[in-house]
């Protein structure tokens, strides 16, 4: 399974975003997100996933873990979709599938939102000490954001990825991040937590 990473930029460590944007409401993925999840896949991937894909994903419960990001409505309840990610647990392992971000919502902290709510999911998963991920090479704002999480480099793909600069392959850069099951890793999240200002 190809994973799907685009562009966030991060906020940095121990500051809040001046003027931010309310921040979205996150959800468990369903069947009725899937459309605009699949509009938002056509705008920012070479080959986004088909619909027959998520519905297999969302019936493997227990071994996947989606996530949305929405606006939201003016009552306060969640509204049109702006970004989703997930990860699937392998041998004790999660492996982050994907995080998407709307291209007109880029920059405003949604991917931090995403990974945040994925790390804390994972955290409360018995036995899940680990999350990984493949990131283009040359996307240096994702890694940056991965980095703040705590991942570490340890390798990469060759020719891993397609829609690459000029249209040729791109290699992945093969992240990790340990111990997300420590006090000291609950400790982390909770500081990035913080400096976007939410709970």
């Amino acid at each position: 399974m190809s994973t799907h990473v685009t562009p966030h930029p991060a906020v940095p460590a121990g500051e809040k975003r001046a003027n931010a944007d309310p921040a979205p409401i996150i959800v468990p993925m369903r069947r009725k997100h899937l459309r605009e999840i699949r509009r938002i896949d056509k705008l920012v991937y070479p080959r986004p996933w088909s619909m027959a894909l998520y519905l297999d994903e969302l019936q493997r419960h227990g071994e996947r873990v989606y996530r949305v990001a929405c606006h939201a409505d003016p009552a306060g309840r969640p509204g049109g979709v702006i970004g989703y990610g997930g990860f699937m647990i392998v041998a004790g392992e999660g492996h982050i599938t994907s995080v998407a971000v709307h291209p007109e919502c880029q920059g405003r902290g949604v991917g931090a939102r995403l990974m945040l709510e994925l790390h804390r999911e994972a955290r409360r998963i018995e036995g899940l000490e680990a999350l990984t991920l493949e990131v283009r090479v040359s996307n240096e704002a994702a890694q940056r954001l991965y980095r703040w999480f705590g991942y570490a480099p340890v390798g990469s793909r060759t020719n891993y990825y397609r829609g690459g600069p000029g249209g040729k392959r791109e290699d992945a850069l093969v992240m990790w991040c340990h111990d997300i099951d420590s006090d000291e890793h609950g400790r982390q999240l909770g500081e990035i937590a913080a400096s976007m200002g939410v709970r």
